[in-house]
């Protein structure tokens, strides 16, 4: 019995620090609100009415964790999914938001997997609204979506990828260097391959971060490059985020955006605002966004919220106040006209 009670005990001490070697973290966001888009068709003045999610933070499932491999190594995973909690999620559950593994330790990090750009962590970081909701910033793939002509897959993420990120030792000296394998062997075409790096300071109230990108499109014309530059400081009762970068094409496309927005704490709320300008290279079919919104903390998990939005095109230029969800369906949109959104909603972390 005394055999059996030591074997139990040193079991249980066994299965304790092997515990205490590793954790795993179960987290998420549900967010979601109700939206009404109006824009100006060819047909006339059109809205829609209807439940949006993500419009303050991305509504999302993941699991992470990491353990201790001992010689200050560690090892590391990350899978997160989308939710579109507006519906259930009819679809099924995938993992397409982050599905990464990791090797850290002081030289660094090594991240193999499904990841977010170089270039996409500016556009986010440095806009008041995190590119979300009916606020966000349309500096994401803005000439367009991938076609057979034009390729803009990794404006967010690129699948395939290895990361080498610096050690957050470097005195708020921070960077990230991605390629990204396009896997295309279709024809030999290199549709997809990725290149970028990302590199930023970050002490006290100031931070800034500069990013260069290219992906490679089946042709020449068809890659995609990104180039971006952004800055916050916190002045302590407001704090203001600027943004320039510009995309373009092999075949001559180019787009630069610019924009300047603040957050400004109210009580147990903020104040959010952003403003920003779009200029399409050797053509008048510009356009520039315009969003107000407010944040009220219930807690440290949940918060109410409220935005507004407007969009004015010049040209025939045809962007759209637009959010997860919801959206206009078998309407032309017209050129050259303002376009409006408005959102209200609860968004709760865990």
């Amino acid at each position: 019995m005394k055999k059996s009670l030591l074997a139990l005990a040193a079991l249980g001490m066994f299965a304790g620090a092997a515990s205490a070697q590793s954790t795993v973290t179960l987290f998420g966001i549900v967010d979601a609100g109700i939206a009404r888009l109006s824009a100006k068709t060819t047909t006339g003045s059109k809205s829609v009415t209807g439940m949006t999610n993500s419009g303050l933070n991305s509504s999302r499932l993941g699991f992470r964790g990491v353990e201790d491999l001992g010689g200050g190594m560690k090892a590391g995973f990350h899978i997160e999914g989308q939710l579109t909690n507006d519906d259930g999620n009819a679809a099924g559950q995938t993992w397409q938001r982050r599905s990464t593994v990791s090797l850290m330790g002081g030289f660094g990090e090594v991240r193999l997997g499904r990841d977010y750009t170089p270039n996409f962590w500016n556009t986010t970081i440095y806009d008041p609204f995190g590119t979300n909701g009916v606020g966000q910033s349309l500096t994401v793939a803005m000439i367009g979506a991938a076609t057979a002509t034009q390729n803009s897959a990794a404006a967010v993420r690129s699948n395939n990828s290895v990361s080498y990120f610096l050690p957050g030792n470097l005195g708020g000296f921070h960077g990230q260097v991605m390629v990204a394998f396009g896997e295309n062997v279709s024809g030999g075409a290199k549709t997809n391959n990725y290149l970028g790096f990302r590199f930023g300071y970050a002490a006290g109230p100031l931070s800034l971060a500069g990013a260069y990108a290219k992906t490679e499109g089946a042709t020449d014309a068809a890659d995609t490059k990104y180039m971006n530059f952004g800055a916050s400081y916190n002045m302590g009762f407001m704090s203001i985020l600027g943004f320039v970068g510009n995309e373009k094409t092999g075949g001559g496309a180019k787009v630069q955006a610019m924009q300047i927005g603040v957050t400004v704490p109210l009580g147990q709320g903020e104040l959010r605002a952003a403003y920003g300008d779009y200029d399409v290279s050797n053509s008048s079919n510009d356009w520039n966004k315009l969003a107000l919104g407010y944040g009220y903390n219930l807690s440290k998990r949940t918060q109410m919220y409220t935005t507004f939005a407007r969009v004015s095109n010049k040209g025939a230029q045809t962007k759209i106040v637009a959010n997860n969800g919801l959206g206009f369906s078998g309407v032309t949109i017209a050129g050259g006209k303002a376009h409006s959104g408005f959102e209200f909603g609860v968004r709760h972390s865990f």
